[in-house]
């Protein structure tokens, strides 16, 4: 059984409550408090040695993420919210006024929630990259105390009782680059899903809020997401293998869970890719971002979609006062095909061939975006690589490898990677109700 935590305040209030009551007896009343001073202090001290390092976003540049202190000491914020709940919308970035931090903060709430933001303590633009990392945006986790200032004949003046309380901040990071909601989306719901889960699922069955690898291990998330079959890691103590396979990490894919299954709709975000026949013809390549999530709907493409796992959704919306949405559609068979194709062309240097390989797939769902990706199956550290994205009333189909366009007595090919060695292929569909869906997985071996 789930434990679930008390709303903040009601704790403190029961046991100011409970010592006013007994506040005649003063001895008695005195060694509460020696107890409780010692007791308050070992919390405090757990708190910070476990919130020395920030939880890293999976939507990452390919650099290493070199944890630091992303507080600038020397600068005053420039633009603040404070909003309903109690955390504060923060700006040091001057694209990032009180107005559009206000529309950060709806954003955030479009996202489904429940007594978790409570916790949120929080949100913080930065204008440039993270310093010392590539990280998109990160959470933290660190301790705030709330202090109880009690008047009372039988309590010494000025008496007070502070109450350690985990809390959470979220930082979004290139706010000079990042100017709109749509472009922060992404990031700050993989980031809200740490502290969901964390706060839902890895803390909510331990008294000691443990992150230890067993009690990781031992949650039912795990379970659902058979840890042992897909050779998933629970262990957040070794940063270097952390940095390296995070994608394989059970605390990152909890949150990209999250942001499949409960993320706002802004984070449908669709980017069109484009294949090497309309590169040649003059189309240009979408610089590639972990925020299409039409490419990208999870960072570990080898695991199931979060959609695909029975049992998921319901458990997520478990924890929250909201009935999850039944897909319009049903999942349905998506097959690809790849076909060898081969032209010759008398070159200056003598004669050449090259060889292409058209990819096609059918399409069951007639409004869905179709992007087809790629990646190496046995050297995958994360996201793939997408090929082309086909909207509908598109041919479904793309090109890899050589294909040749002539224009005069120029022969124009790519040089591209994508038909050498084995990848494996596979199509994502984006529903128009933000449902995703995989295809079945094509391997190929090219010659």
């Amino acid at each position: 059984m789930r434990k679930r935590r008390k709303p903040i305040i009601v704790i403190p209030l029961l046991i100011v409550l409970t010592l006013i009551v007994g506040g005649g007896a003063v001895y008695h009343f005195n060694g509460e408090v020696e107890i409780y001073s010692r007791l308050s202090s070992e919390t405090h001290a757990f708190y910070q040695v476990h919130s020395e390092s920030p939880f890293i976003n999976s939507a990452m540049n390919a650099a290493p993420y070199v944890p630091y202190a992303p507080y600038p000491d020397a600068q005053e914020a420039l633009y603040t919210f404070d909003t309903p709940e109690g955390f504060t919308m923060v700006s040091y970035s001057q694209a990032w006024d009180s107005e559009m931090l206000q529309e950060l903060y709806f954003e955030l709430l479009r996202n489904e929630h429940g007594e978790e933001i409570n916790f949120l303590h929080e949100v913080i633009v930065f204008p440039h990259e993270e310093e010392g990392g590539s990280a998109l945006a990160t959470y933290s986790r660190s301790t705030t105390v709330m202090e109880f200032f009690i008047e009372f004949p039988a309590f010494p003046p000025n008496f007070t009782i502070g109450f350690p309380q985990e809390s959470g901040t979220i930082n979004l990071y290139n706010g000079d680059k990042n100017t709109t909601v749509r472009s922060m989306a992404s990031s700050l719901s993989h980031e809200y899903g740490h502290l969901f889960t964390f706060y839902h699922i890895f803390y909510a069955e331990h008294d000691d809020y443990s992150e230890s690898d067993a009690a990781i291990r031992n949650t039912e998330y795990a379970r659902l997401r058979d840890i042992s079959r897909y050779n998933l890691l629970t262990s957040i103590s070794r940063e270097d293998l952390y940095l390296s396979e995070r994608h394989r990490y059970i605390v990152e894919i909890a949150a990209e869970d999250y942001v499949q299954l409960m993320g706002s709709p802004t984070t449908r975000n669709v980017i069109d890719f484009v294949d090497v026949r309309q590169i040649l013809n003059g189309a240009e390549q979408p610089l590639v971002t972990t925020s299409a999530r039409n490419a990208f709907p999870q960072e570990n493409m080898r695991i199931p979609l979060a959609n695909d796992v029975p049992g998921l959704k319901e458990y997520f919306y478990s924890f929250v006062d909201a009935v999850p949405d039944v897909p319009v559609e049903e999942k349905k068979d998506i097959t690809l095909q790849i076909e060898r194709q081969t032209v010759e062309h008398n070159l200056s240097t003598g004669h050449r061939v090259f060889v292409y390989f058209t990819i096609t797939w059918n399409t069951p769902y007639q409004e869905a975006i179709y992007t087809l990706i790629c990646y190496d199956p046995y050297d995958y550290a994360g996201w793939g690589i997408p090929i082309k994205t086909v909207r509908p009333g598109q041919t479904a189909s793309a090109i890899i490898g050589e294909y040749v366009v002539e224009r005069g007595n120029q022969v124009h090919f790519p040089q591209e990677s994508n038909a050498t060695g084995t990848k494996v292929f596979c199509v994502v569909a984006l529903l128009p109700d933000g449902t995703f869906y995989l295809s079945d997985k094509l391997e190929y071996v090219f010659g």
